[in-house]
């Protein structure tokens, strides 16, 4: 029998403890790695290039979506889950379109999760039971209604979703390896294509759609 070898990324402890209970159970897969945080992640899958990443949206830093890309650049052909608690549909929009092959809730049963990883890792796409259909129909027909947020391009998003969990310009910068005058000007811009004229008010606005 081919293992299933799968690597964890959730800054919950109790989350990571009990998926990789679960999963050393099934004869099939064998859990090779964990991190807490984006930034450490890309060097366990870069080790150990899994056939399956489960990954959680809220972290410090970037958010898991915005580090899909970078799993994918480390290892191409690692297949990877959504495991969130959030039901946004921007969200599952950006997750896939960003290269997710899984959406899977933390209120399902594990067994969904367990299929998930089954199911990616032959190239299928899975969506948690608990979500309507209708979006992995839209999916497979290339149709991509991600809501407000889908006029910001995919840096001004990054920065959008830093900038929601109280950082500031230098330090958007540091995480991103930019300067934080380029930080200010896509602030601005997104200010504009949200038609927010002060920045407290764009926060506000930020808070509705980002998971923090």
């Amino acid at each position: 029998m081919e293992m299933i070898s799968v690597v964890i990324i959730d800054d919950h402890p109790v989350i990571r403890h009990g998926v990789t209970s679960v999963l050393k159970k099934q004869q099939d897969m064998n859990v090779v790695g964990e991190s807490n945080t984006a930034s450490s992640a890309l060097p366990v899958i870069k080790k150990h290039t899994p056939d399956v990443v489960i990954l959680d949206i809220s972290m410090d830093g970037i958010s898991g979506i915005d580090l899909i890309p970078y799993i994918i650049s480390t290892s191409e052909k690692t297949a990877i889950i959504i495991y969130s608690m959030h039901q946004n549909n921007d969200l599952i929009f950006r997750a896939f379109n960003a290269g997710a092959k899984g959406y899977v809730l933390k209120a399902d049963e594990i067994s969904a999760l367990i299929s998930a990883v089954r199911e990616t890792v032959q190239g299928k796409k899975f969506l948690s039971p608990c979500l309507p259909p209708e979006i992995l129909e839209q999916l497979m027909a290339g149709k991509n209604d991600r809501g407000a947020l889908s006029i910001l391009s995919p840096r001004e998003y990054e920065i959008a979703n830093l900038l929601v969990q109280g950082m500031i310009p230098d330090e958007i910068g540091e995480a991103l390896f930019i300067s934080p005058k380029t930080v200010r000007v896509h602030r601005t811009n997104i200010m504009h294509k949200l038609n927010c004229s002060r920045a407290n008010q764009l926060l506000l606005r930020l808070r509705d759609y980002f998971p923090h």
